[in-house]
């Protein structure tokens, strides 16, 4: 059907049948507005904005003719014409927007207009005292009324200043602003002057800091001389700088010598302490050059030849190789003796040596940076000199400068830079002397022709642009500040649950339906039979058959349509050829044993308290696969009834001999019934009735279903009214249309 195309979305599961709840992650999609939204908000108040923007209107065509015929009101103005001085057309010309300069200078002259002095000056004028408006705001603060009387502004692409004041005695427009302008002219051309007196002052100042100054600076020049010229000095600085580099190398090379040495006194010292030093290259050069320890060595060679032959010719136990054997082992006694003597006496020397070229090396290191640092001092402080004497010299040069800038622009004002007749106190009527430039009333302010207020051209667009703002603003703020249910929209974009269908109000249907509870049988062509039969279609694709086979209907509320949705829900997917059982779980307000007369008497409740089987107690009903089973006696303990074992097992039979069993509850946010009662079914539909339940009761219903446990398969909007022009409207009209359509 078209007009359910809002329920388009696929339904989404809100969580497991059973288990723990799933927190409640907001009110949904709380986006702005859409486009189409506000078009709609637009059409439901369009009588009254059309109503408020024709009162705006008429106020305005009224308002504005009597204000035209009674009250007219009249404008006079003056034209100061503003030339600016010498300095801000120098700033003019160096600047990359000149044009940006000279409307800064005309705006800053503009804003003095309204100061003190200036409108004191002109209140005190005769022209403005025998004025009506003098007298008339004599007894307020008339200074501050002329302030706010007078209006200021600058002439774009000119050089004019424009003074206005609007009023309703227009003969005495032109006195007031013609003294204003002039009192303005006068106080300028006095503050002109009186800058001119205190910036000589201030320069003369200058000047003689300046020659002090520069007098001192020429003094500290000569002392930093000291009777030489600059370029000796530099000469100089330049021989000591190539004595540093050279120095500088040579301590380099003799750090380096250093170096050498200490490595070589470090090794000799560890040589010393391991006992190695004997096997050294020194030592072993001593011993070959001493002659004595030499004679020895031949001495002691000879003899071991004679011990050969005397072995070979007599044998080693003849007296005479015995002879030479000892002479041979007093010999090496000997040569001991000589070689320790001797290997001592050359470590001595090695040491000596060894410390004698380290000693020397640290003074020729010690005696070069004496040296490197002299020559660094005296670099130094010819470079500190040579630079003050710099830094004197462009000092000097600047306030040089300074000095003659100064002396011209004392002549400059002394002389007067506008020349002899402006020096002299001429020039044109009016004219004064500002900074340099001149402001000349050039336009007085003459008798007003025409009336400047009211403006129609002005008036009556503000009208409409008034009415159209404050009839939007009523209509959006009755909009916003309604918080009940009234389209499906609310649903969709305010609730995390989805939208199952739309049940339009019965008084917006053609046909006149007797009961609205039994819609789908009374009046099966209609758009209400239609939308639950698209709810069905809705709930039989919202999951598996196991998560929605047994269903509990409840609503916020009572009156809400609970009721309603579970008869006419039941008959359309009892039509679809599904077995379905109703029972009434309401034991509150029952309802369905008056709907079904033939009802046992027995119910619900027998089955829970053991009087009777449930089975027993099922009715039918003239709808084929529709039974229904009725509340039975009204129990004093209905929470407890159905959050019992026993009604988890009656829910689980019944399940299991029924395609779909549907529970009409009680309302969830007045008795605990439906909470308990949704723990122990499959899913839960929440029926939300439009223009009665508000958006935060239907919220906190699907959060408290939620924090039980329950499985919210989504929300029935139930009794949508339609609107002029609006979507349901258009869609029953095409709905209409096509059943009205002959068939082929």
């Amino acid at each position: 059907m078209t007009m359910m195309r809002t329920t388009t979305q696929p339904p989404r599961l809100a969580g497991p049948p059973r288990g723990p709840a799933a927190p409640l992650t907001g009110a949904g999609t709380t986006g702005g507005l859409t486009p189409k939204e506000l078009l709609g908000i637009v059409r439901r108040r369009k009588w009254l904005i059309l109503s408020i923007w024709s009162a705006c209107m008429a106020v305005a065509v009224v308002a504005t003719l009597l204000w035209w015929l009674y009250l007219p009101s009249y404008t006079a103005a003056a034209l100061l014409e503003v030339e600016p001085p010498e300095s801000v057309l120098a700033q003019a010309r160096a600047a990359m927007y000149p044009k940006d300069v000279i409307e800064r200078h005309k705006r800053n002259m503009a804003s003095l207009v309204k100061q003190f002095r200036v409108l004191d000056s002109a209140l005190k004028d005769r022209r403005v005292i025998r004025t009506k408006w003098y007298s008339k705001h004599l007894k307020k603060n008339i200074l501050r009324e002329l302030d706010e009387a007078i209006d200021v502004s600058t002439v774009p692409e000119t050089s004019f200043i424009r003074l206005s004041m609007t009023g309703w005695h227009k003969a005495e427009l032109p006195d007031i602003v013609n003294a204003v302008a002039e009192s303005f002219v006068r106080h300028v051309g006095r503050r002109q002057r009186e800058e001119v007196s205190q910036d000589i002052e201030k320069l003369q100042r200058q000047k003689d800091s300046l020659s002090g100054r520069l007098k001192q600076i020429t003094t500290d020049l000569g002392a930093a001389r000291g009777g030489s010229d600059v370029a000796a000095m530099e000469k100089r600085h330049n021989v000591v700088s190539l004595e540093l580099q050279m120095l500088t190398r040579q301590v380099s090379e003799a750090q380096i010598a250093l170096s050498q040495a200490e490595a070589a006194w470090k090794a000799h010292q560890k040589a010393l302490n391991e006992g190695t030093l004997a096997s050294s290259p020194e030592v072993q050069r001593a011993l070959e050059m001493n002659p004595q320890y030499r004679g020895l060595m031949l001495r002691m060679a000879e003899l071991k030849t004679r011990l050969h032959n005397v072995e070979r010719r007599f044998g080693p136990q003849h007296r005479v190789y015995k002879d030479v054997q000892s002479m041979i082992e007093s010999l090496e006694q000997q040569l001991a003796e000589r070689k320790k003597e001797i290997v001592k006496n050359a470590i001595d020397s090695v040491t000596q040596l060894r410390l004698l070229e380290l000693e020397s090396a640290r003074a020729q290191v010690a005696d070069l940076m004496q040296r490197r640092n002299e020559a660094r001092r005296k670099a130094q402080d010819l470079e500190r000199t040579l630079a003050r004497i710099e830094n004197l010299q462009k000092e000097a040069e600047l306030l040089s400068e300074s000095l003659r800038k100064i002396n011209a622009r004392l002549l400059e004002l002394q002389t007067g830079i506008r020349g002899p007749a402006a020096a002299a106190g001429g020039g044109r009527p009016g004219e004064e002397l500002v900074a340099g430039g001149s402001v000349t009333l050039r336009y007085p302010a003459e008798l007003p022709r025409d009336i400047s207020w009211p403006r129609w051209s002005i008036n009556m667009p503000v009208g409409v642009l008034l009415g159209l703002l404050l009839g939007f603003g009523v209509a959006f703020l009755l909009e916003f500040t309604d918080t009940s249910i009234r389209n499906p929209s609310d649903i969709v974009r305010r609730m995390d649950l989805p939208l199952l269908g739309v049940v339009p109000h019965g008084d917006d249907l053609e046909e006149e339906v007797e009961d609205f509870r039994r819609v789908v049988l009374l009046a099966p062509r209609s758009p209400a039979a239609e939308a639950f039969r698209q709810i069905r279609t809705n709930l039989l694709y919202s999951g598996p058959v196991q998560q929605r086979r047994s269903m509990l209907v409840t609503s916020p509320g009572p009156e809400d349509g609970r009721t309603t949705v579970v008869l006419n829900l039941a008959v359309a997917v009892a039509q679809a050829g599904h077995r379905v059982l109703v029972v009434d779980a309401n034991f509150r307000q029952p309802a369905i044993a008056d709907l079904f007369p033939g009802t046992h008497e027995a119910g619900l409740s027998s089955a829970l308290v053991g009087q009777a089987n449930w089975r027993d107690v099922v009715s039918s009903t003239e709808v084929p696969n529709l039974d229904v089973i009725a509340a039975g006696p009204l129990p004093p303990n209905p929470a407890e009834l159905l959050g019992s074992d026993i009604m988890r097992q009656l829910v689980s039979e019944m399940a299991g001999e029924y395609d779909q069993v549907i529970f009409d509850g009680s309302p969830a946010m007045v008795v605990a019934d439906a909470c308990v009662l949704a723990t122990q079914v499959d899913a839960v539909v929440l029926v939300v009735r439009a223009h009665q339940n508000s958006i935060g009761i239907a919220q906190r219903t699907a959060e408290q279903l939620r924090r039980v446990g329950a499985h919210v398969l989504g929300v029935v909007l139930q009794a949508v009214r339609t609107t002029a022009g609006g979507y349901l409207r258009k869609n029953y009209q095409a709905f209409y249309e096509y059943h009205q359509r002959a068939l082929p």
